[in-house]
């Protein structure tokens, strides 16, 4: 859902400049360094400011949570100010708490994401002056606190509570992107320390203490990056509540357009309000952000539950040993809780022979402690296979079952830990190929007139066919290339135009689509830009779910230089060549040569496939480039991208082309067709032989005819360049023997260059009588 610059949209945003045009784009769209307070309440109106530069001329906020900002009326030159904005935002009371993202957007280009949280606990600021326990900031709890840690420094904060009063603090640094690594800690009012957290199981280095107090009185909380680092990109938001210490739902993930109720895991649950939701039957749904609160409380904690089309399978213990295992239908996802140290689960399903199915852990992405090791087993209980972590991300096994039968899935912590805090997921799905795509930027700003870029990469399961990449929900006046990560490929630069007439200021939320084909079913990913997002937020542990897949959109500045090509797709095959313009349309004043260059350098074409790359030369318009396939160059679609440079005194002009289409096929193919095919004994036979040619070969042919029976002829055929069609003649002699053979063909052979080329028709048959 998305607003002008009086509304605010429900769908999400991301992160990175993408290669546009010239340097300054990037440098002229708006930029948000910083916004106070850190966080909007659900069902409350207040005042949020955004600071930053070039926010001068704002046209459009987006966010991804529900509400309205508009435009705060009692600021003076509100939205002129290039360092400022304020907005007045309203959020419905069912607002869904936890980290989301915002971004502003003017006629240059649209910001870089900001994360936001969305709290019910009310916000103030750190006062900058509790450097020291004497000096420490009283907060008068339920409270949240935005602060900024410097280097060498801590801050220091003072509360009051009562004997058997149980309080929750955490500090929320690194779940928004901040470089900050949180140390808390907890003082009596003698300086002695009562408890500390430190990267708080499942909070992505997160701290988070729920402590019972013992006696009434004051106390002191301590907060301090663990390194001693700090500066402008080290804040953090510390609460201060009686909210619950939650890290991640139990189940973790629901069922599209079902009712679910969600219990929830983390240090300290006691208490806690289960939570009642049905997930709306959207499929543009994959995460949803839910929170908790105690009976009676007044501040929530905070999670995001994964969405899908599965069901969803839950143990019940005991379910230790194999006799134990609880029965599942195999292929239903599975949930479940590690309730203590050792613990260990089982489930039990029939499987088939030959049967090849995907076991996926999902648990330290969405916020649970366990980190998940998986077994296959026997029924009675013999280890099959296993998978522990891949990578940084969690673990994922595929099996093909030996035989018929019942068969075990079998999940411990890898470190045997257990607890409330230890849940986990299992996605469990058909092993069928199938691919998943990353993209390289979760911003775009596309320059009107010109185009910009975005890297798309595929990890291949079992999948090795082309991978047609598209962008869904462009704004309008923007297009985007049609584009394809050919066979044998892993990776293709997707470039978007804005015609030069685009509305300016727009900011729109777009996903990149990958679509390929096995058989008759079609297969469908979409991209993530997780990367993108950990990327521009220092390195995150995990970024937001619900900010993972749709990238923002704007458009920037005209630049000096545009660049297109004509035509869009070139047509050639092995041996063969193409030829491409590169045409320039430039403003005044900009002349210099432009050189060309593939992009990437590296692994931007197919093996086998090269360009005689060359300028544009100063004063020229235009330059055209040969692509080449040699005799081993893979046939199919592809997709090439190039890249301009303009040096102009100190200024240098970066401008994508648009990307062009490549198409390999066959120099050529025959078809042999010989009618009725009977040929009577003194008698001639007219076989009709058709070329398809590729366009890029244009030479003639010569034809020949493959196993003939014995007493048939054929006369010499020549194919001339401008011809595809031709009739050869077949003479069986008087004395030819009677015969039926099914294998007869047509042969064509002809040269490119120095290169022999040829091809055979499929076979035919041929009766002598």
């Amino acid at each position: 859902m998305l607003f002008n610059v009086r509304m605010l949209a429900t769908c999400l945003l991301a992160a990175l400049c993408g290669l546009a045009s010239v340097g300054q784009i990037c440098a002229q769209a708006p930029a948000i360094s910083s916004i106070s307070p850190q966080a909007v309440r659900p069902g409350a109106t207040g005042n949020l400011t955004v600071n930053g530069s070039n926010l001068a001329g704002v046209t459009n906020v987006w966010a991804s949570f529900p509400g309205e900002l508009t435009l705060a009326p009692d600021v003076k030159d509100n939205g002129k100010n290039k360092a400022q904005i304020v907005y007045r935002t309203t959020l419905p009371a069912d607002a869904p708490v936890g980290v989301h993202g915002i971004r502003v957007a003017t006629p240059k280009g649209v910001s870089a994401l900001r994360m936001i949280v969305v709290d019910d606990l009310a916000s103030v600021a750190s006062n900058n002056a509790n450097k020291t326990r004497q000096t420490a900031q009283e907060l008068k709890f339920p409270i949240a606190v935005d602060g900024k840690i410097d280097a060498l420094t801590r801050n220091y904060y003072q509360v009051t509570a009562k004997a058997g009063q149980i309080v929750s603090f955490e500090v929320v640094a690194r779940r928004m992107g901040s470089a900050m690594d949180p140390l808390l800690r907890l003082l009596d009012a003698n300086g002695r320390e009562l408890t500390y957290s430190d990267d708080a199981p499942g909070l992505s280095g997160d701290a988070q203490i729920c402590h019972t107090f013992q006696t009434d009185g004051q106390y002191i909380l301590v907060v301090r990056d663990i390194r001693y680092q700090g500066g402008a990109n080290h804040n953090y938001r510390l609460r201060v509540g009686d909210f619950p210490c939650i890290s991640t739902p139990y189940p973790m993930a629901a069922q599209r357009g079902q009712p679910v109720e969600f219990a929830f895991a983390g240090i300290h649950i006691n208490n806690v309000q289960p939570t009642k939701l049905t997930i709306p039957n959207d499929t543009g749904i994959q995460w949803f952000n839910v929170g908790a609160k105690r009976n009676g409380g007044t501040s929530s904690g905070f999670a995001t539950v994964a969405v899908g089309t599965g069901h969803q399978a839950h143990e019940s213990e005991p379910n230790n040993e194999p006799g134990q295992a609880n029965r599942i239908e195999l292929g239903h996802n599975v949930n479940g809780r590690f309730q203590q140290p050792g613990d260990t689960d089982r489930f039990v399903f029939t499987a088939k022979k030959g049967q090849r199915m995907t076991f996926e852990a999902v648990t330290r992405s969405l916020g649970s402690a366990a980190d998940l090791f998986l077994q296959i087993q026997n029924k009675e209980g013999g280890k099959l296979a296993e998978v522990d972590d891949s990578g940084t991300n969690d673990g994922k096994l595929s099996f093909t079952f030996p035989s018929d039968g019942d068969f075990l899935l079998y999940a411990e912590d890898l470190h045997k830990r257990g607890g409330d805090q230890y849940a986990y997921h299992v996605a469990v799905s058909e092993a069928t190929p199938k691919f998943k795509l990353t993209a390289s930027a979760d911003r775009i700003n596309i320059p009107t007139g010109a185009a910009a870029l975005i890297t798309v990469t595929s990890v291949r399961e079992g999948y090795n066919g082309p991978i047609q990449v598209s962008v869904d929900q462009l704004p309008k006046g923007t297009t985007c290339t049609p584009t394809v990560i050919g066979p044998g490929m892993n990776s293709v630069v997707l470039t978007l135009q804005a015609a030069a007439d685009a509305p300016a200021g727009q900011l729109t939320t777009a996903r990149v689509l990958g679509k390929g084909v096995v058989g008759e079913a079609n297969i469908e990913a979409i991209a993530s830009i997780s990367g993108a997002i950990k990327a521009g937020a220092n390195n995150m542990p995990w970024a937001p779910s619900i900010l993972s897949q749709a990238f923002a959109l704007g458009l920037a500045p005209r630049p000096p230089i545009s660049l297109r090509t004509e035509p869009a797709t070139l047509e050639f095959g092995r041996s063969l060549t193409a030829k491409v313009k590169v045409i320039a349309d430039r403003q005044k004043g900009y002349d210099e040569a432009i050189t060309l260059a593939v992009t990437p350098a590296k692994n931007g074409l197919p093996g086998g496939i090269t360009v005689a790359v060359k300028p544009i030369p100063k004063g020229a318009n235009e330059v055209e480039l040969v692509f080449s396939a040699n005799e081993k160059a893979p046939l199919g679609e592809f997709t090439a991208t190039l890249n301009g440079v303009l040096k102009k005194g100190k200024t240098t002009v970066n401008q994508v082309v648009p990307g062009v289409g490549l198409k390999l096929t066959a120099p050529f193919s025959v078809t042999a067709d010989t009618g009725t095919g009977e040929l009577t004994k003194g008698q001639k036979l007219n076989v009709k032989v058709t070329v398809q040619r590729n366009p890029a070969f244009t030479g003639p042919l010569t034809l020949s005819v493959q196993n003939l029976p014995k007493g048939v002829t054929a006369a010499a055929a020549t194919l001339p360049a401008d011809k595809n069609e031709v009739t050869v003649e077949l003479t069986a002699a008087a004395d030819a023997a009677a015969a039926q053979v099914k294998n007869l063909q047509v042969k064509a052979d002809g040269m490119a260059g120095k290169a022999k080329l040829s091809a055979t028709s499929a076979a035919v048959n041929l009766t002598v009588k």
